[in-house]
């Protein structure tokens, strides 16, 4: 294992000479927050372990034939004064849901290093105005992967209409594969309007709409901009059905966060749908929106082709009633007890510095301890403690299908190449001649 000096701090901030331009450029990528706001949350009540149990109560159909006894009123008969009785059942089923934690860390920051570096401040303002938009998106990525694995099947679009038992143990590589089981389980199919609308009955008599056969109802799905066009574009009737004011704001459907409509579906656009590669033998593997790539100095996030690229896409066809999510809480548990009981369990960022700390270099596992008795050395922490609770899973679809980024075309000229013309573009007079 290499040595690392432990003395040392990490200098990811650019060093420079007085004749720079004084303001700072900042990245321009966006961020994905929309699994962070689609279901309904609140806090995982205090005193009351990390795995709750929770019972969900069923009511048979009595699927009544219609074979009822005609009545007879001449005599009294068995038949009119005891009729045979049907009967109704009951029966529940038992889940679990537990809590997941998951803190961020920045580097060690030494005070005594950084105001001997040109522009800190404005370079520190710039690098916590950045981290602020980071949790949100951490958490928004984390529920989309949760929402997975908390699903009941993953459903593969093709003719064949394959479902796959979702199965703790199909999340390999620390959750970085997706194993479908073998190769006759991948997608055979783009994402289609006809096999959208082949769902429509299992979404409704599964209780999409809370216990209400609705014809005319919506279902939302999330989608990425290409693939909500081609399903417009290839069924432009069931497209004339939405008005572009249905979605800005005052529209019927704004409050749903949608962009637009076709037919029985809406579609909300996911900045960064999960999208995979295929491995071998079924086993599908992720690929994020962006790489970390080496700049001037430290790192900086790339928008990776590969990703653009991706054979495979996972599509999510939700219901705000299907699951709830919960945070953490930090309450006080005793008024004598004075823990730290401020702490956000969302991601907030705080700064530490405590007068003894211990730091994990992640290159490679080495521990650092460090004495701040000055406190001139800090980090910010960034702590996520969610856990969510899936009463309805039959609600939801989660598909994943084929996808390719668009075809580009050559688009000639109809009347083909027109005789060229010179220009005279000199803007002066000429001299005079001399006689």
């Amino acid at each position: 294992m290499p040595s690392v000096n432990c003395a040392a701090f990490n200098d990811f901030l650019f060093r420079r000479v007085p004749d720079f331009d004084k303001e700072l450029a900042k990245d321009r990528q966006p961020f994905s927050y929309i699994y962070s706001n689609m279901y309904s949350t609140t806090t995982w009540p205090n005193f009351t372990g990390y795995q709750h149990t929770w019972d969900k109560v069923h009511v048979t159909r009595p699927n009544d034939p219609g074979n009822w006894t005609q009545m007879n009123s001449d005599s009294c008969a068995q038949a009119i004064c005891d009729p045979t009785r049907l009967y109704t059942g009951w029966g529940s089923t038992r889940n679990t849901y537990v809590k997941f934690h998951q803190d961020y860390q920045t580097p060690v920051f030494c005070f005594d290093q950084l105001r001997h570096i040109e522009e800190a401040e404005a370079q520190l303002s710039a690098i916590i105005e950045g981290h602020k938009k980071l949790p949100e998106s951490i958490v928004s990525d984390f529920l989309r992967l949760l929402s997975v694995q908390q699903s009941d099947k993953i459903w593969i679009c093709g003719s064949s209409d394959i479902q796959v038992t979702t199965t703790p143990g199909m999340f390999q590589n620390g959750m970085l594969d997706i194993n479908l089981g073998g190769v006759g389980n991948l997608p055979t199919s783009k994402l289609t309007m006809e096999y959208l609308d082949n769902h429509i009955e299992n979404l409704m008599y599964n209780g999409y709409f809370d216990m209400e056969f609705l014809p005319q109802g919506k279902f939302t799905i999330t989608t990425d901009i290409q693939t909500q066009r081609e399903l417009a574009n290839h069924n432009p009737a069931l497209s004339q059905m939405y008005n572009a004011a249905d979605f800005v704001k005052g529209g019927k459907f704004y409050a749903y966060g949608v962009m637009s409509g076709v037919g029985n579906w809406l579609f909300k656009v996911d900045p960064e749908p999960m999208r995979f590669q295929h491995i071998g033998n079924g086993v599908l593997r992720r690929l994020w929106p962006y790489q970390n790539v080496a700049t001037t100095v430290g790192k900086m996030p790339q928008f990776d082709p590969a990703y653009k690229n991706a054979q495979y896409q996972m599509y999510h066809v939700y219901a705000r009633g299907a699951r709830e999510i919960y945070v953490g809480d930090t309450a006080p548990v005793n008024p004598e007890m004075k823990f730290g009981t401020s702490r956000n369990m969302m991601g907030k960022w705080s700064w530490k510095s405590p007068d003894f700390f211990n730091a994990t270099d992640p290159t490679n596992g080495i521990v650092c301890q460090y004495q701040n008795d000055k406190k001139n050395k800090g980090y910010f922490l960034a702590e996520f403690e969610l856990g969510a609770k899936t009463v309805y899973p039959e609600i939801e679809m989660i598909i994943i299908a084929l996808r390719e980024p668009q075809a580009i075309v050559n688009a000639p000229r109809c009347a083909g190449q027109p005789t060229m013309v010179y220009q005279s573009l000199t803007p002066y007079n000429s001299l005079c001649e001399l006689s």
